[in-house]
Order: C-alpha cells, then structure tokens, then sequence
C-alpha cells in the first residue's frame, strides 16, 4: 500500500475533531486505502476507531 502523505497531512488536522470527515473521489481513486491508513494512524494512538465494511454483509451480522 502507497502512503498518501499529501492527502492524510490533510486531513490529520482534523482526527481529533467531532466534525463528520467526508471523503469523495472518482469510482477506484482511492479513498478507503487512504482511510485504512488513517485507520492505522489512529490505531497508534486510540482504540477509539469502529469500521464497517458494507461489502461484506457477514461482518454486519455479527454485530
């Protein structure tokens, strides 16, 4: 996985905000590889992260 540095200084401001981030692009950009890395970001500092994969209906069963 490339690390979009650009795109995550970006948005790295805003982590601890309770503003709602919103990221959109083109079809196949980009934006849920950016989001696992700042995903893992956070991981390293909080356990305070929740992800949900609606691709995968098994996951949401589990729930």
């Amino acid at each position: 996985m490339i690390k979009r540095e650009k795109y995550i200084s970006q948005i790295r401001n805003f982590y601890d905000s309770d503003l709602v981030k919103v990221i959109v692009g083109i079809r196949r950009c980009g934006k849920s590889v950016i989001l696992q890395s700042v995903m893992e970001e956070i991981k390293e500092k909080s356990d305070n992260i929740i992800y949900l994969n609606f691709e995968k209906t098994i996951d949401l069963m589990k729930a």
